[in-house]
């Protein structure tokens, strides 16, 4: 048989003591001797008790749950990004609601007000796959809860902190890898559509012109619709141009192995004849044979991060409302430095000339 909780009441009734006597006792609050303390926590181990969070929260003002939402929890990196949020969530206490974009939601605005009527303290937030709409952007100014915005901006949320990586940077250190190793004929596949994708082929675009090299325009490849076939299919035309790049600039490693898929099925090798370097250091870019050149970033960083800033808000925020002060807290755009990982999908080029 399952042992039976009893109540705050009920403990109270067992020591002798009034109901606010025992909730100090059990809170940890002053106001009681030790000896009482003590006696009241004794009862309440023995009797199985249990504190009513729900309560707790009413009269406090907060519910110790955390909104997160995420367009798919599928993806390696994404999920590498909840494991660090859930990690500290956890150890400041905080219960989470999670709620997938696309699974749960068919309007955007749906999934703001589950977290609103729940109560939720603060919302950590992966944008949604599309560009949300103007109703969407409403509900979320009247959330009225810190946030934090992850991984990529959009349109309408600039008011909010943000945690991600250097994509500028890393789309920079993929192209001079390159550059070093010789390569002049430089291809990119891109995804401009996402905050992070353009940011990537800024950096590309960047490191081409520092070094005096011409961008092709018929060997930029902007992605429309990612996941489809399509990326496969401009790596086929790259890679079958009369002159083709000996070098591709993918946008994240899952473009990578479209890419390394399409080499093969041309009959050309990686990296002898064209090199290749991805963006994520995602599991399957050790795991591939040739092993992936990439970009690592670091995703359990970016959910600690996350979750760190969003709890410095929440502080803030309990610390004006005690104040009687009504000015919200300077939002940070925190960024996390990535590294190239030189593995063996690109090597010297042949040629030397572009």
């Amino acid at each position: 048989m399952k042992p039976v909780m009893s109540s705050l009441a009920e403990i109270a009734r067992i020591c002798g003591v009034s109901i606010g006597a025992t909730s100090k006792a059990l809170s940890g609050k002053a106001g009681v001797s030790e000896t009482t303390r003590q006696r009241i926590l004794s009862v309440a181990a023995q009797h199985h008790y249990r504190p009513n969070r729900l309560v707790h929260a009413i009269q406090k003002g907060r519910s110790m749950t955390i909104g997160l939402t995420c367009n798919d929890f599928r993806d390696d990196f994404s999920g590498r990004i909840v494991e660090g949020m859930l990690e500290v969530l956890y150890e400041a206490a905080y219960d989470t609601i999670v709620i997938s974009w696309d699974l749960c939601v068919h309007e955007g605005e749906k999934v703001l007000r589950t977290f609103t009527e729940r109560r939720v303290d603060g919302l950590l937030m992966f944008p949604p796959g599309d560009q949300p709409t103007p109703a969407y952007l409403q509900e979320l100014r009247t959330f009225q809860r810190p946030i934090v915005v992850v991984d990529q901006t959009f349109a309408g949320v600039e008011e909010y902190a943000f945690v991600g990586s250097q994509d500028y940077e890393g789309g920079i250190a993929a192209t001079e890898h390159l550059i070093e190793l010789g390569h002049r004929r430089i291809a990119n596949i891109f995804h401009r559509k996402i905050s992070t994708g353009r940011a990537r082929v800024e950096g590309f675009r960047h490191a081409m012109e520092r070094h005096g090299l011409p961008v092709r325009e018929t060997w930029m490849r902007d992605i429309q619709n990612y996941g489809s076939e399509e990326i496969y299919r401009h790596a086929r035309e790259l890679l079958t141009m009369e002159e083709a790049p000996t070098a591709i600039v993918c946008f994240n490693d899952w473009v990578a192995m479209d890419v390394l898929a399409a080499t093969q099925d041309c009959g050309r090798r990686v990296p002898e004849d064209v090199s290749i370097v991805g963006f994520g250091d995602l599991r399957i870019a050790s795991a591939v044979r040739p092993r992936l050149t990439t970009i690592a970033q670091d995703p359990i960083g970016i959910g600690r991060h996350a979750v760190r800033h969003l709890l410095t808000q929440l502080r803030a925020v309990n610390q004006q409302e005690e104040e009687l002060r009504d000015t919200p807290p300077t939002p940070v755009s925190d960024r996390l430095p990535v590294r190239l990982v030189h593995r063996d999908s690109t090597r010297p080029a042949v040629r030397q000339s572009f």
